[in-house]
Formats: C-alpha cells, sequence, structure tokens
C-alpha cells in the first residue's frame, strides 16, 4: 500500500492512526517524545508520516499510552501484513499439498497441514 493509493482510496485506513491520536491528547510531537523517552520529535514525526516503523518496544509504548491496541493505531499496516501472511500461508500449503514423503517427515507434513486447516476453519482475520 503506497501514500498515494491511501490518500486516493479513502475507504482503505491509514497506515497508521498516531497523528490523530496524539492530537487527541493536545500533545506536540516533542511532548510524545519525551513521554516515550526513547525517540526524538523528528523521528515520532517520521513515524506519524509512516516513513519509519517504530520498535516494538516503542509501538507497545504508543499502545500503553493511547490504551489502543496496537493493530488498531497501525491499521492500514495491520491489514496489509494480514493479507501479506495470509498470501504466504495460502503458497505454504500448497507446497506442502504438493509434496510426498514417508515416515516422520510425512507425520510432520500432516500435523502442519492439520493446522492450517484447523486455523482457516476457524476464520481468517
Amino acid at each position: 500500500m503506497t501514500k498515494t493509493s491511501i490518500h486516493e482510496q479513502s475507504h482503505e485506513p491509514l497506515t497508521n492512526y498516531l497523528r490523530t491520536h496524539r492530537l487527541k491528547t493536545g500533545f506536540t510531537q516533542r511532548d510524545l517524545a519525551r513521554v516515550l523517552g526513547s525517540v526524538n520529535h523528528d523521528t515520532i514525526s517520521r513515524y506519524e508520516r509512516g516513513e519509519l516503523l517504530p520498535s516494538l518496544v516503542v509501538a507497545l509504548s504508543y499502545e500503553i499510552l493511547y490504551r489502543v491496541p496496537v493493530s488498531e493505531i497501525f491499521a492500514g499496516l495491520t491489514e496489509t501484513v494480514a493479507f501479506n501472511i495470509e498470501a504466504q500461508l495460502d503458497a505454504f500449503e500448497d507446497d506442502l499439498g504438493n509434496q510426498s514423503a514417508q515416515g516422520s517427515r510425512a507425520v510432520a507434513i500432516a500435523r502442519k497441514l492439520q493446522w492450517l486447516s484447523e486455523r482457516r476453519s476457524t476464520g481468517r482475520t
């Protein structure tokens, strides 16, 4: 998902809602950098523009600060990652299904295929 497509297609979620949540608090980027403690205001700006992804620690800090799940703060990114993982799982399942094996390797493949089948039956995100 490119920046252009995000702005052109209003039905798609933003890559992230960092700026939206920050503005609700009344914090400046400098205020937020101070609260987070490990980044400066220029980095905050780059996160908000989607030019840089925060570390896991910083992403979890946002979640704790705003009391909003990371998956909602980074809605567009979450959607993109979910789509990619599902596509990779589909390809992996196809590859497993096309393999022939015997013995313990066959058991391992069957276990993976069973897990994938159970995962699919519980619904996708």
